[in-house]
């Protein structure tokens, strides 16, 4: 675990190399989380049940955890397939990014997102609700690609912690955080 401070932020970025098991390792730390009783928001990824082939490998659903709801976030044209390009609906964008607004107003305890990407480090996407989680000071874990770990720092300011793929590392930040 890094940090730029002696107490553990309230941020952290779980880091993990593409192919790695960040999806099982975030559902299990909600899961805990929830069977503790606690106000659990944010977002996962998941790949489209609706999807297979390759089209499954460009379409995204965010899942609602708070509201454990699926909405489709990416779901590829024959074009888009065609030239191996994804796009995001920016309209479902719009609906995701509301999960996080509900966050703070329902005074979660703790928020998990999926994932910070390019998006969020050219300043779109998630990014200015992430930051408005973050202001907040509500606790949050974000899943940070390796190759997206400068941009994560840069993000965050050096204000953060980072932590590898791993639910034991995540829970031992989670500890530090509650004490």
């Amino acid at each position: 675990m890094t940090s730029s401070s002696d107490s553990a932020p309230a941020v952290v970025g779980v880091v993990y190399p593409r192919g790695g098991p960040i999806r099982e390792v975030l559902k299990t730390f909600v899961a805990d989380l929830k069977k503790q009783g606690l106000n659990v928001h944010g977002i996962l990824q998941s790949v489209p049940k609706d999807l297979v082939g390759k089209e499954a490998g460009c379409g995204v659903d965010a899942y609602n955890i708070k509201a454990e709801e699926y909405v489709e976030l990416v779901r590829p044209t024959q074009y888009e397939l065609d030239n191996q390009i994804c796009s995001m609906d920016l309209g479902r964008l719009a609906e995701v990014s509301q999960i996080l607004r509900l966050a703070i107003d329902d005074k979660a305890d703790i928020v998990v997102v999926e994932k910070f990407g390019k998006h969020e480090k050219d300043g779109g996407g998630l990014s200015g609700d992430l930051m408005a989680v973050i202001a907040e000071d509500i606790p949050t874990v974000v899943s940070v690609p390796e190759i997206e770990k400068e941009s994560w720092a840069k993000f965050t300011g050096g204000m953060d912690t980072t932590v590898e793929c791993d639910i034991n590392a995540i829970q031992n930040w989670w500890k530090n955080v509650k004490s």
